[in-house]
């Protein structure tokens, strides 16, 4: 008898658990700014013998980029990123940045946001192939 009223105890708490409403305005504000700060493309290209890096991104909250390359592979946490470039936010949100003397191989660059909050939001990543010079 004990073991059937644990359990009807058990289930009320887990069924009234379940069906407590969650406000709808709880996550749509982290939401709608999460999907404002993002970068629209990123683009590599060869270009003589360094590479190019371009990408748009879509928000006015950003006060700067930072163009980082890596020649290990991208998906290690403990791979080194190189500070290529830094670039400032123009009226466009489009973004070039040229690297000219990158090593020969294949070369994997990502771009950062540093926005205005103190915040960044990270590109994915894309690789070039520069042969040797």
């Amino acid at each position: 008898m004990k073991k059937l009223t644990i359990l009807a105890i058990i289930t009320m708490v887990f069924f009234s658990i379940a069906a407590t409403p969650i406000p709808e305005n709880i996550n749509r504000v982290k939401n709608v700014n999460k999907l404002a700060d993002a970068f629209s493309f990123i683009r590599t290209h060869r270009q003589g013998k360094g590479a190019v890096v371009t990408w748009a991104f879509s928000s006015t909250n950003a006060s700067g980029f930072a163009v980082q390359r890596t020649n290990e592979d991208p998906n290690d946490p403990y791979s080194v990123w190189f500070d290529v470039s830094s670039v400032a936010c123009n009226a466009s949100r489009s973004y070039k940045c040229c690297d000219e003397s990158p090593f020969p191989g294949l070369i994997n660059y990502r771009v950062i946001a540093l926005m205005n909050d103190g915040n960044t939001v990270t590109s994915s990543i894309s690789t070039v192939k520069i042969m040797a010079h």
